[in-house]
């Protein structure tokens, strides 16, 4: 008889989310939505989630699908680990104007 055990898990994703002069460390699962992060963020910075994009260092495209999982969108534990966290923008949307978000603004650190 053969028995085959397949175990999923999940990693944890490490990302360091820049604003500004705001730097933020948060973790969360691979399969965590883009909103499950924006609400981390929200909790510390008290900025309702539909007024936040997010946007990959890497390729600098915006999380804009709250429901999309970080893995989908190229962060993995592979690739976002705690010593070495992935980097993401945080941007907020410009005010009276709801389809302009302002520009990735970081200050050197």
């Amino acid at each position: 008889t053969l028995f085959i055990l397949i175990i999923i898990f999940t990693m944890d994703v490490f990302m360091m989310i820049r604003r500004q002069k705001l730097t933020l460390f948060v973790d969360a699962k691979e399969t965590s939505s883009v909103m499950e992060v924006k609400k981390i963020i929200e909790g510390i910075t008290k900025v309702p989630t539909s007024n936040m994009r997010l946007m990959v260092d890497a390729t600098k495209q915006p999380m804009d699908d709250d429901n999309q999982i970080l893995s989908d969108c190229g962060l993995s534990g592979t690739v976002a680990k705690a010593y070495s966290p992935a980097l993401l923008y945080l941007c907020y949307r410009k005010t009276g104007n709801e389809n302009e978000w302002e520009p990735i603004d970081v200050t050197e650190l």
